[in-house]
């Protein structure tokens, strides 16, 4: 199998962003016109934003995984991407990442997958483009993401408590958008109209743009 540019995973990642919006415009349609509660369009949301974090996360593996292999894996637009090793099987390298007899490693907090790129590439890089000003947002945008889906998938106290602390931190909001459903669910730029949902979306696909060109 021939090498293969890493921006292919982002173009892959967009399109299942876009097959999950298009399922976003469909909860509205089916809320505008009654045929699913308010409770019922805000618990897709919350579906919606866990689809596209773990997304995001499998991005972060497959770009990692990829570009440690040679000849069969990946490779970067930008010349300065230096495995550290050479491998030759996508098995043998994610082995290497995951660890021998591990299903899966955490990439988020992002630090994570920085740090974990050091050992591996030379500088950490792509995975380091995020580091410094002109990308803060970005890491911004994981570091809350990370948060909210956490309060969204275990409820516990903590998180929701990380959640108010971290992702809302004080911004006025109704009763409603105080939690992480109708927090994504409602509004975040009145021109063109769009949600929370869809702003994270577009952060967290602009960052994945980043890391794989």
């Amino acid at each position: 199998m021939p090498q293969r540019p890493s921006r292919t995973l982002a173009e892959a990642l967009a399109r299942r962003y876009r097959a999950l919006d298009l399922t976003r415009r469909n909860i509205e349609r089916l809320f505008d016109n009654g045929h699913i509660s308010l409770r019922a369009a805000e618990q897709m949301y919350e579906g919606l934003f866990l689809s596209a974090f773990t997304a995001f996360e499998t991005f972060i593996e497959e770009l990692f995984v990829g570009l440690l292999v040679t000849d069969a894996g990946l490779y970067c637009q930008a010349i300065d991407v230096v495995p550290r090793l050479t491998v030759r099987s996508h098995a043998v390298a994610r082995e290497m990442v995951i660890g021998a007899g591990r299903n899966y490693v955490d990439w988020l907090p992002y630090e994570r997958t920085e740090e974990r790129a050091e050992l591996f590439f030379r500088g950490g890089r792509p995975f380091t483009a995020l580091r410094g000003t002109a990308m803060a947002a970005g890491r911004s945008v994981l570091q809350r993401g990370a948060v909210l889906r956490n309060a969204i998938a275990h409820k516990s106290r903590y998180s929701l408590t990380r959640f108010e602390r971290d992702v809302i931190r004080g911004t006025p909001l109704t009763s409603v958008e105080r939690k992480p459903a109708g927090f994504l669910r409602g509004i975040a730029a009145a021109v063109p109209a769009q949600t929370r949902y869809e702003t994270y979306a577009t952060a967290i696909l602009t960052v994945a743009r980043t890391i794989a060109a």
